[in-house]
């Protein structure tokens, strides 16, 4: 019979278990995140949904053109620790929210931060594009001097 080594086997079962039980990501690389812009839509969708959520909007253009564009948040995990759920979007709600694009050119991109009818704001980002309390904090500013892009907000700032 063969000396079995079942302190190393235990290892491996357990590296093995431990190894299977990390969440899988994927890069941010298709969303441009030194680009930071602002739009506002009506809520047509809100696909809470693992391992990302989306957010579909209807974006009206300057030229009274309607687009539905799509928009990757959080998992449902993340987005219930800071409160947000299932019923957080509702068909017909309208939001101001801070996106960063998709490089591609669709009518997609990463969500950062949202602000809601009543003002609120909330973060259901996830790593695509920043909707912390800084970024809500400067973009609060930025708002207030009519700034729909960080580009322009930190053009502006360096003269």
């Amino acid at each position: 019979m063969k000396n079995i080594d079942v302190w190393g086997l235990l290892l491996t079962g357990a590296g093995l278990v431990s190894a299977e039980s990390l969440p899988a990501h994927h890069s941010f690389v298709q969303f441009d995140q030194s680009t930071e812009l602002i739009m506002s839509g009506e809520v047509v969708r809100w696909a809470f949904n693992a391992p990302h959520s989306w957010l579909y909007l209807d974006v009206e253009d300057n030229d009274g053109d309607v687009t539905l564009w799509s928009f990757e948040g959080s998992g449902p995990v993340s987005l219930l620790r800071r409160s947000i759920n299932g019923n957080t979007f509702e068909p017909g709600d309208r939001l101001t929210f801070m996106y960063c694009p998709i490089r591609d050119g669709r009518p997609a991109g990463h969500l950062g931060w949202v602000r809601l009818e009543d003002g609120t704001y909330i973060d259901p980002s996830d790593g695509g594009c920043a909707g912390d309390e800084e970024t809500i904090e400067r973009w609060k500013g930025w708002l207030e001097q009519g700034f729909a892009s960080n580009r322009d907000a930190m053009a502006a700032e360096s003269h």
